[in-house]
This record gives C-alpha cells, structure tokens and sequence, in this order.
C-alpha cells in the first residue's frame, strides 16, 4: 500500500468509484524509487512532516486510482468527479463519500512537472456525527531512481 494510500485512509476514510474518462490525455509518471515529501494541517494545527522514499510501479499506472484509492475497510458510498483544467499537467478530483455516521468532502489537485516531479494537494473535510476535521496538505514528490531488483 503506498504512502497516499495510507495517508488518505487513516486521516479521511476516502474512497473512490472507477475513473471517468479523461478530458485530456493524461501526463505519466516514471516508475521507481519515489522521494514524497508531506506538510498538513489538521483544524488549523500543523501535523508532523512526513517524509518517505516508495518503489512505484503498477501504482503509476492508473493515477486516479493511486491518488484517490478505494476505501478498503469502511462502507461507504462515493462519487469521484475529475475538475475541468486546461491544463493537462493538473489533474483534479473532487470527492463526496458518505457511510453509516459520516462524511467527506475532499478536493485533490495534483500537477505533474515532468515524469519525474509532481506536486499534491489536498483539502479533506470529515465530519461524524460528533466531531468535524479538516485536514489540508501539501506533497511534493520527485523520482530518485530504478527500484531495486527486477
């Protein structure tokens, strides 16, 4: 499971249904050793920074999915809906969950650089019945080289 995944998961409970089509061919990224560096707020207080280096694969090959994944332990009911750009570097997607005692609302924004470069960010509004978060967050990830092995 990947370092957004992860994240996505344990701060929002997001998840996603498929892709729609693109409205533009879609910039790709390189597979390998990936350096993501992440900056957050949660309610207006700053999380720890979060820095890790994954081998990325088959996750590069569908972008929505790897940057909106599938919830994995909750049901709920999603809506994913790509943001119009002109820009094909910037892909967006707004996503609307809602399960059994919650929300979210997330806006996702990510602009690949070049195949090797892309920035992340990220507005996450969760609410319960009892308490509301919302989490803003800033990644900036570059490829550092080949996985190691096959």
């Amino acid at each position: 499971m990947g370092f957004f995944t992860r994240t996505v998961i344990a701060i929002s409970a997001i998840s996603a249904l498929l892709a729609p089509p693109a409205l533009h061919a879609q910039p790709s990224l390189e597979p390998g050793v990936w350096n993501v560096t992440v900056t957050s707020t949660t309610n207006g207080k700053p999380d720890p920074n979060q820095n890790s280096k994954e081998c990325l694969r088959d996750e590069l090959k569908d972008l929505a999915a790897y940057f909106a994944p599938q919830l994995e332990e909750a049901k709920a009911s999603c809506t994913r809906t790509r943001q119009p750009s002109e820009d094909p570097k910037n892909v967006a997607y707004r996503m609307q969950c809602s399960g059994e005692g919650f929300t979210v609302d997330a806006l996702t924004s990510v602009v690949i650089e070049d195949s090797r470069h892309f920035t992340v960010s990220m507005r996450i509004h969760s609410k319960t019945s009892q308490e509301s978060a919302v989490v803003v967050a800033k990644g900036d990830a570059r490829w550092i080289g080949a996985c190691p092995g096959k």
